[in-house]
């Protein structure tokens, strides 16, 4: 076993001293892991579903009648307060919106395909998501996790891959905090529009093209329909714009969708970047080890609001299509079967943001053929 000691927290005791996930082939299968896990937490429930999807909505009404009636009620010097307390958390709870949404395109809203296909797709062109294109570029993440060749995001660079100005950049936190910002402000629509830090194609690659290399000829269709809700919801932003002033949407609405897209870059960044985390090549890779090259994380109070899609990723890679409502029981039945090869890191987010940044740079091989780890050092 390739064993190298970190001071890096992967428990709830965030001082303890842990190692690398083991990377040889692991001692179980995926039925044993499926075995441990109730029965009752791979069914799907409409009822349950749209419990929480209307909880979500009822409180993103209630904010933005706050933000519409209330803030303008306020003294002049309450509103500079106002304003980033109701961007926050309409950008939190739309956050689990768009999680919802996520679900319907792994087909874990409810036994009906047709129902997911819909409530997703309503959902993620509200939040600018093109989300026939994202699903299927999502599912082929989910099919080659951690593979350096094969994986569809956050592909682990060599250093020889690394651009000349890398040092530069991340060689000092100026810098680091510069990539940070510009990760969570541009990464979302660079990634759509043009592939940016996306796994690479041998011609121009973007979600709303549909003869993009990314999705196949039965695919087609579905992207075009992908582009009619994102284009639906544009023209509606139109006509609010033309009705009530550019800088009003931009309050009500812009602020709040870009913390979405913030926080989910943010949220799936952290689960796929950690010293711990091993990246395979053709040679040692395999989908059950690969799923479990995630990292599971604490956002205190968010994990709520986002329906604990950050503190349950490992079993979300193994079991995509299980509702979010039995992830947590089922992570804790399936925790004593993946032994060491479950990782879990308490690090508040804002430090794991800024180690990660600093440490997780490029990938060198290890002592097992076809294994890598992020290296800290240039």
């Amino acid at each position: 076993m390739e064993v190298k000691k970190h001071q890096l927290p992967n428990r709830t005791d965030s001082s303890a001293t842990v190692q690398r996930s083991p990377v040889e082939k692991p001692p179980f299968t995926l039925a044993d892991i499926k075995k441990a896990i109730p029965p009752h937490c791979f069914n799907r429930s409409v009822i349950k579903s749209f419990s929480y999807l209307i909880h979500d909505l009822a409180i993103a009404t209630v904010l933005l009648y706050f933000a519409l009636v209330g803030i303008p009620t306020l003294p002049s010097i309450l509103r500079f307060v106002a304003w980033p307390l109701y961007w926050a958390a309409q950008g939190s709870f739309l956050t689990g919106v768009w999680v919802i949404g996520h679900e319907c395109g792994h087909h874990a809203f409810s036994d009906y395909l047709l129902l997911d296909n819909i409530v997703g797709l309503v959902l993620h062109s509200a939040l600018l998501t093109p989300f026939f294109s994202w699903k299927y570029s999502h599912r082929r993440h989910h099919a080659n996790t951690g593979s350096m060749e094969n994986d569809e995001v956050y592909v682990a660079k060599k250093k020889s891959a690394l651009p000349w100005y890398t040092p530069y950049v991340f060689g000092n936190p100026v810098g680091r905090l510069g990539y940070i910002v510009l990760q969570l402000t541009l990464a979302w629509p660079l990634y759509l529009g043009f592939n940016l830090s996306g796994q690479k194609y041998p011609r121009f690659t973007c979600h709303y093209d549909p003869y993009s290399p990314l999705f196949n000829d039965q695919e087609r269709i579905q992207v075009l329909i992908s582009d009619a809700g994102i284009l639906g919801m544009f023209f509606a932003l139109y006509k609010l714009t033309a009705a009530f002033g550019f800088w009003w949407v931009v309050r009500v609405y812009g602020v709040p969708v870009l913390i979405v897209s913030a926080l989910f870059v943010l949220i799936t960044y952290l689960h796929h970047t950690h010293l711990a985390l091993p990246h395979y090549d053709s040679r040692e890779w395999d989908w059950l080890r690969g799923a479990l090259a995630t990292m599971d994380r604490d956002y205190g109070i968010l994990n709520y609001v986002l329906h604990n899609v950050t503190n349950t990723h490992v079993l979300h890679h193994i079991f995509p299509s299980m509702p979010h409502y039995h992830a947590m029981e089922a992570t804790k039945a399936m925790r004593p079967v993946l032994g060491e090869y479950y990782r879990f890191d308490s690090t508040p987010i804002i430090k794991a943001t800024l180690r990660e940044a600093r440490e997780c740079i490029y990938v060198e091989p290890g002592k097992h053929n076809g294994v890598y780890w992020y290296n800290k050092k240039f």
